[in-house]
């Protein structure tokens, strides 16, 4: 039975969660930086510490035990516990220190309107010790992350808000629907499609909003992939094998551009909403608020009782200053 958890147990816990992030042993040398043998060596130290088996491993493959899925989900608890102590007794003492999580989309860099790397460089100004760790996540795992606090905050688009938590427009992005140069439409003009049968024609829709099918005004007959990411998107529909939507920004800025032609813009084009999501009626800590009033500052928003900010002079991707925030 453990009744006490030690320095050493911290470490062994620590290894244990990079073992199963990566994967198995042999994948977690390199983010351990360690050799296979340590690492075994070292999850049978923990196993006997903690009396139970974590994990199988052999000619099978990599594993967790029941016991192993409770302690590492109670490992990830323990780690982000230890991370909100400091992070709150930072606030007492009047500093901000301590870590802050955000998870966003991926692919946003592109839309000029993302502006999370200048909260970052405002936020940091005030904040310099404060430790950042940045995700890239799909809407449900954001939404899961924020509630179970594995997050602080998330940016993405959320067409179904879940209960406990709140959501804030920060901008938009067009959504395209394309075909690729290998594609039988490629080259067609738009004035000789007919949108009825377009969507008939094989598609590839995003997978991350679960059951719900996200496409604007059009209505696809024949899904036949599913993609995760921006660059799976564009490489499914590069094939020429099927039709998709891509943010129209990102691909203006893309090495891809001239091998995709737009469809029918003015009628399969839609935008979507992105949001920041946070917990609802959560004590938010002197950190938490700091970054929120840097994001909200930037939009021109008032959310959370956390007033805005005065506007500060922003350096554009294009390398412009801006004193006004984007709508």
């Amino acid at each position: 039975m453990l009744h006490n958890v030690s320095n050493p147990d911290l470490h062994l816990l620590r290894v244990f969660m990079a073992v199963v992030e990566a994967g198995g042993f042999s994948a977690a040398q390199i983010n351990l930086n360690v050799a296979q043998s340590t690492i075994s060596t070292q999850m049978t130290d923990l196993e006997t510490r903690l009396g139970m088996r974590l994990c199988n491993r052999g000619r099978t493959g990599f594993s967790l035990t029941d016991d192993g899925r409770v302690v590492y989900e109670a490992a990830q608890e323990l780690f982000r516990s230890m991370s909100n102590f400091r992070t709150r007794v930072n606030d007492r003492r009047g500093g901000l220190a301590g870590t802050l999580r955000v998870a966003f989309a991926d692919a946003l860099l592109s839309n000029p309107d993302f502006r999370l790397d200048d909260a970052i460089l405002h936020f940091i100004a005030d904040a310099p010790d404060v430790e950042f760790e940045l995700k890239t996540a799909n809407p449900l795992d954001i939404e899961h992350g924020v509630l179970d606090g594995r997050y602080h905050a998330g940016i993405h688009t959320f067409p179904n808000h879940a209960p406990g938590l709140t959501y804030t427009k920060l901008f938009t992005e067009r959504q395209t629907l394309y075909c690729g140069e290998r594609h039988p439409l490629f080259g067609t003009p738009d004035s000789e499609l007919k949108p009825e049968e377009i969507e008939r024609l094989p598609f590839v829709r995003r997978t991350y909003y679960g059951g719900t099918l996200q496409t604007g005004a059009f209505r696809p007959k024949r899904v036949v992939a599913n993609a995760d990411s921006m660059e799976a998107l564009a490489t499914l529909i590069l094939s020429g094998e099927m039709i998709g939507h891509l943010p129209a920004e990102w691909v203006r800025n893309s090495c891809i551009d001239a091998k995709l032609q737009a469809l029918v813009e003015d009628k399969f084009s839609y935008d979507s909403n992105f949001e920041i999501v946070v917990k609802t009626g959560a004590q938010h800590t002197k950190l938490v608020q700091t970054f929120l009033r840097e994001v909200f500052s930037l939009y021109g928003i008032s959310d959370l009782g956390i007033k805005p900010k005065r506007p500060r002079p922003v350096r554009s991707r294009a390398g412009v200053r801006a004193m006004n925030p984007r709508n």
